[in-house]
């Protein structure tokens, strides 16, 4: 069994120095930690926490500056990084980050961090773009893929629907939808349907969230962090630290992970 984090950190504005997250990382002992929302400051204190390989957005990405928000792939120690990139067809490349890895004892996969672009923000048109030029890379990769992200979505409905293609989120609608072209597997979603737990869910919440791993400030909940993970990877377990991520300081929940 192995264990894939992802985590929105909130840290860009925080001090670095106030590490409650890297305790709660810790705690959980994964072979990768996929992190959103580094900066400068906060990629120097996971380097010098982390005794593995750590890779950073900003460092793959030349027109990057350190004060941007990136992404950050922390590996077991005994990991082998074959290759790593930014995913440059992205609007927003330094927002993204891949790695082909050989983890120890087991055959080479890809491990991808990702913190899409937000439609309030950047506008709709970028995050569409955002999801297509994702999708379209992943449905390509060559090994089996780990995804996690921040993606920024507000759509998770127990049953899954077709997109509309009349849609104007009709690309955010598909990657997190039924058939989605990536053909990823929602990780979380899968645990909870093997567990019978997804038809608890029907009955109480048919139009969801599965989960809440941030709160809009309005008080909305949703679950935007999530881990896709190629079919042929077996997840075995999956779930949420949602308020020991809030008592460490960020706003979004830490989201776990375990593979066969």
């Amino acid at each position: 069994m192995w264990r894939f984090i992802t985590w929105n950190l909130d840290w860009h504005r925080r001090r670095p120095e106030s590490v409650p997250r890297w305790s709660l990382l810790q705690s959980h002992d994964a072979l990768v930690i996929a992190l959103q929302e580094v900066s400068g400051p906060v990629a120097k204190t996971l380097q010098e926490a982390h005794q593995g390989p750590s890779l950073f957005s900003q460092e793959l990405y030349p027109p990057a500056d350190w004060s941007w928000m990136g992404c950050a792939l922390l590996l077991h120690p005994d990991s082998r990084v074959l290759d790593s990139g930014v995913l440059a067809a992205l609007p927003k490349p330094q927002r993204s980050l891949w790695a082909d890895v050989e983890l120890p004892g087991r055959d080479p996969i890809t491990v991808v961090s990702w913190h899409t672009p937000n439609a309030a923000g950047d506008g709709r048109d970028t995050k569409m773009a955002a999801y297509a030029a994702m999708s379209d890379w992943l449905a390509e990769a060559k090994h089996p893929v780990v995804l996690g992200a921040d993606l920024n979505t507000w759509r998770d409905p127990v049953d899954l629907v077709p997109a509309d293609p009349e849609d104007d989120f009709f690309e955010e609608h598909a990657f997190v939808g039924l058939d989605p072209p990536h053909g990823l597997v929602d990780a979380y979603r899968s645990v909870l349907e093997s567990s019978g737990q997804l038809d608890q869910l029907r009955r109480d919440r048919p139009g969801g969230p599965l989960a809440v791993s941030h709160v809009l400030s309005g008080g909305a909940e949703h679950r935007m962090d999530r881990i896709f993970a190629s079919p042929g990877l077996r997840v075995i377990a999956a779930d949420y630290a949602y308020e020991e991520a809030l008592e460490s300081g960020s706003d979004h929940a830490l989201h776990w992970v375990d593979f066969d």
